[in-house]
């Protein structure tokens, strides 16, 4: 569509020939011959004001404003010029709204480089202000994703854990500026039985957050499939060792399908008996903090979920006595970097833990996060930091 060009001119022989020069060029030409004319066909939203300085109205007291006002109101530019005066005397003339001067209107190339100058600065000046318009929005959707995404993952976080016989629990979770994808639990599923679970799925954001609530509503003991198979006798039921669970996750998440990976940490405790099985896929280790200060990794388990190769999970057992501590967490813990790019990694979070086994569960993850922040020399953190601290209370077995 051919841009739109408002000449406001006597009619003149010159003003005849700046009409064929622009027409001949293709532009769609309005013409008025009075101040009042000019400012009706203003209205139209011509893409530029072509005004000739001697068109008689204007030489009247205050017509310049309301002129003014409608040209900077629209945005639209004004070139000015004069049919009886030349350079110079028309460029002291023109007021400061006016774009710029046609010194020779006679000059068919100084008009069409001027109008053409002063059309591709218009067209220049929209597409900038409609590109930061969009910017604006795309940001401000992102930012409204960012915030439902926050409650989400807020909402799947338990406001209080459940009070366990011969367990105590503590958590703390220190999210990131961006939305990230960690989830955690810790469920009663019979008597005896407990499931604990650390997961992270790839990513930030509303995507992400949606992949951790299918994921937190197939581990839930009640309306997931994967901790508990039925039966067709008593107990109705058998809970899934934690090998099973995470085959069973591989095959419900491929990432084809959802276009996310996690990883996970799965432990099923006995809490009379002190037993753990436990395996994990592609996910820090949990921490075995012994009461004698020893600590040791739990490293059996298998691949990342969503990878399709993830292959067997190993799952290992071990035995807890009175005091002795597993520590679940997220890799924003370990690779918490300070200024020199040194991360916190796993040693010394072990040396950490391994300090603080005299003091009580709560504020030895209190102790934890501190020196995780005195490391980190108050950098953000770039990743959520989630730890999860399970104190074994019950008797010593011989």
């Amino acid at each position: 569509m051919p841009e739109k060009i408002l000449l406001a001119q006597q009619e003149t022989a010159a003003a005849q020939a700046i009409y064929q020069v622009l027409r001949d060029e293709g532009y769609h030409i309005l013409r008025a011959a009075s101040l009042p004319e000019t400012e009706r066909m203003l209205h139209q939203l011509p893409d530029l004001l072509l005004l000739d300085s001697d068109l008689d109205d204007l030489r009247q007291a205050n017509s310049w404003s309301g002129l003014a006002f409608q040209c900077q109101q629209d945005s639209i530019s004004c070139l000015l010029y004069s049919s009886r005066v030349q350079g110079c005397e028309i460029n002291n003339a023109a007021p400061s709204w006016v774009a710029d001067t046609i010194s020779r209107p006679d000059n068919a190339q100084e008009v069409l480089f001027k109008v053409a100058a002063q059309l591709t600065i218009r067209r220049l000046t929209y597409e900038a202000e409609l590109a930061n318009r969009q910017r604006l929005e795309k940001q401000q959707q992102l930012e409204e994703y960012q915030r439902s995404a926050a409650e989400i993952q807020k909402s799947l976080l338990p406001t209080s854990l459940p009070d366990i016989a011969n367990l105590q629990v503590a958590w703390r979770l220190v999210p990131c500026e961006q939305v990230g994808g960690d989830l955690f639990n810790v469920v009663r599923l019979t008597e005896d039985t407990v499931l604990a679970y650390v997961l992270d799925v790839s990513g930030h954001g509303i995507s992400s957050a949606m992949v951790t609530v299918s994921v937190y509503q197939s581990l839930s003991p009640h309306a997931g499939r994967i901790v508990r198979r039925p039966l067709d006798r008593p107990p109705y039921f058998r809970l899934l060792s934690p090998a099973e669970a995470l085959r069973q996750l591989e095959q419900e998440y491929p990432l084809e399908r959802f276009g996310k990976f996690f990883t996970i940490s799965y432990l099923l405790i006995n809490t009379r008996t002190g037993r753990v099985r436990y395996s994990s896929a592609g996910h820090p280790p949990p921490l075995l903090a012994r009461s004698d200060g020893s600590c040791q990794a739990l490293n059996a388990g298998g691949s990342i979920i969503g990878t399709g190769c993830s292959g067997p999970f190993e799952e290992e057992e071990i035995q807890l006595h009175r005091g002795d501590r597993l520590f679940l967490y997220s890799d924003g813990i370990t690779e918490h970097s300070n200024h020199h790019d040194q991360q916190f990694g796993q040693e010394r979070l072990f040396r950490r833990l391994a300090a603080n086994r005299k003091r009580a569960l709560e504020p030895a993850c209190d102790n934890l996060i501190e020196a995780l922040k005195s490391h980190g020399q108050d950098i953000i953190f770039k990743d959520d930091v989630t730890l999860i601290g399970i104190e074994y209370l019950g008797n010593d077995l011989p």
